[in-house]
């Protein structure tokens, strides 16, 4: 009522535009002003005219009146489907690869208006689920959980030596080969970064190190350079090598370690709509994986899921 006052500068004219009686109206902005203890508007003039204190509701009625329709539109969305929005965040080496996957399905199969991607380490992933932020996480395993929520793994993959794929020294003595290349490494803040120092801190080995990074296309672009060389994963390459560099895998010359990518979210909340989505994440990986690392594929563990 106030703002089609505010705006014809007419009670009457007001009150008619939204169909009640020009009493009630009135009526309507006694209240309001009774409730602030202001004077919205100067009725000693023709036509009336806003006060400070008016131009002042005035302006915080526009983003009130735009709130009201951003939540007309969200209600509409949820009439016509079951989820307005699906807010997924993916890890960040992965995340190129997954995306097209998982927007033809949550479009097509599940009907969900709007996807909200991000992409991350497994430690922003917890934050963000703990703060209701996201919905969906496809992680790493090192996230803490409760029983609140739901866990699915996707694959298992071991740690591998990546090398500059000119690289015709040896392979199968680290320390040999760290007398050739540097280290490029993740940073110990992060996730891979932590669990790739406490292998080699288990195996009793001190690598030369001369760069961290807290991407993966960061830590192949040392590798790259013909200069160093990494320990990742085929999920920390797959992006990567689907961008073109050109890399040379090897088995690791000390004991194997693993890494679990898994979706994880608040159990109960989706339905059945996890279970799809780590199923199509698995399958997707798989391919890229058997495209890119042919002689390593055998080495991963696809889970079955549902």
């Amino acid at each position: 009522m106030f703002m089609a006052v505010a705006e014809m500068r007419q009670v009457t004219a007001a009150a008619t535009a939204l169909g009640i009686t020009q009493s009630a109206a009135s009526q309507h902005l006694k209240n309001l002003e009774t409730a602030f203890n202001v004077s919205l508007f100067d009725r000693s003039t023709r036509p009336i005219s806003l006060t400070f204190a008016g131009e002042t509701f005035q302006r915080h009625g526009f983003r009130m009146l735009n709130l009201v329709e951003d939540l007309r539109r969200d209600i509409h969305h949820l009439a016509a489907s079951s989820l307005p929005v699906l807010r997924v965040a993916m890890l960040a080496s992965i995340a190129t690869t997954l995306t097209p996957g998982l927007y033809d399905l949550v479009e097509h199969r599940f009907r969900v208006p709007e996807l909200i991607l991000s992409a991350g380490l497994a430690s922003d992933h917890q934050v963000a689920l703990n703060d209701r932020r996201i919905d969906i996480a496809v992680t790493s395993e090192l996230i803490q959980l409760t029983t609140d929520y739901e866990v699915i793994p996707i694959l298992d993959e071991p740690f591998f030596l990546v090398l500059p794929v000119d690289y015709d020294g040896p392979v199968d003595d680290v320390h040999a080969l760290s007398e050739r290349l540097s280290l490029v490494r993740f940073g110990a803040s992060t996730p891979v970064g932590r669990r790739t120092d406490q292998q080699l801190q288990r195996c009793r080995l001190n690598l030369p190190r001369a760069i961290e990074a807290d991407r993966s296309s960061m830590v192949m672009a040392g590798v790259i350079t013909g200069k160093c060389f990494a320990i990742l994963t085929p999920s920390l390459l797959i992006d990567g090598v689907a961008e073109g560099m050109a890399l040379r895998l090897a088995p690791l010359p000390f004991a194997e370690f693993r890494r679990t990518i898994k979706l994880v979210c608040r159990r109960d909340d989706l339905g059945e709509m996890p279970m799809q989505i780590a199923r199509e994440c698995r399958d997707i990986l798989q391919r890229a994986f058997r495209h890119r690392f042919p002689d390593q594929v055998d080495q991963v563990l696809f889970h079955e899921i549902g």
